[in-house]
């Protein structure tokens, strides 16, 4: 049977791709950001998972407000990424084999466990993969299930749906007859205004929900996530910080456990969580 062996959540931001890569760099948060990462990759080293579950988002570049799937899995045969305009903006490019045969029994499961999962069978990896998956496992030698989550296009999965499909996967893959150790690797962000009144997107808009939101999930406290993840008081955040409801999902793959790391990083861009939950013998 499979085993979930590593949960890893950790940013997508595209600016600490650049920021990362700089010898100059001396802020102390991004420093910090850099150093989470890599322990994020050893850890997820340590688990040596044969087949790494992905969950994040599209930035409008495939789905689009017109045909929005809550939540898909990507059964394509090989994925590959990012977009042209992505790459040159510095974003690094990531390829890998899927995993078929795990990415449509997720599929099937679904059935049995009240989820209706929308499938693909092409995708093309945007950096809210490319950059995760270059941080925690960059030599991309591990085949991929990608599960793209809607946490841009209202009406966006409440909090509780998140969780919900998140208890819901861990028990699809739990029962899949494969001998395979499963990592996962989830990816959104905190507090985010892009376009609007509060903030550019280059500064993180609400510090103070930022350490809340990081707190909650890595307690696994599931009744103050529900509380606070509202649409309005997300909204309130950041008009895009709904992507905090992507580690929602972690949370439920976690079955609620307090993570073995769970830290918010502030600097002088946005703020960054990273989430860790040793499942082998370890937190």
């Amino acid at each position: 049977m499979a085993k979930l062996v590593e949960l890893i959540g950790i940013t997508h931001s595209p600016p600490y791709v650049t920021r990362f890569r700089d010898p100059g760099e001396r802020d102390p948060g991004i420093l910090r950001a850099k150093a989470a990462a890599h322990e994020m990759r050893e850890r997820m080293a340590r688990a040596r998972p044969d087949v790494l579950v992905c969950l994040g988002n599209d930035h409008l570049s495939q789905v689009f407000m017109n045909n929005m799937p809550a939540f898909m899995v990507v059964k394509a045969d090989r994925v590959a990424g990012p977009w042209r305009w992505e790459r040159e903006g510095g974003i690094p490019s990531y390829q890998a084999n899927v995993d078929v045969g795990l990415a449509k029994a997720i599929v099937r499961g679904g059935f049995d466990h009240s989820v209706d999962f929308a499938f693909s069978d092409e995708y093309k990896l945007d950096h809210a993969f490319c950059v995760p998956l270059s941080f925690v496992r960059p030599e991309a030698d591990l085949p991929l299930v990608p599960i793209f989550c809607n946490v841009m296009a209202p009406p966006v999965p409440p909090a509780r749906r998140f969780f919900e499909v998140g208890t819901r996967l861990r028990k699809i893959i739990e029962a899949y007859p494969e001998d395979l150790r499963v990592g996962v690797v989830c990816t959104g962000h905190l507090s985010l205004e892009i376009g609007g009144p509060t903030g550019s997107g280059t500064s993180a808009p609400d510090p103070e929900f930022d350490d809340t939101a990081v707190d909650l999930i890595g307690r696994g406290d599931v009744d103050g996530v529900l509380r606070e993840f509202t649409p309005e008081r997300m909204m309130r955040a950041g008009n895009y910080t709904a992507g905090v409801l992507n580690f929602v999902a972690l949370m439920g793959l976690a079955e609620a456990r307090p993570a073995g790391h769970a830290e918010c990083v502030h600097s002088d861009i946005l703020s960054v969580p990273f989430f860790a939950w040793d499942l082998d013998g370890g937190s």
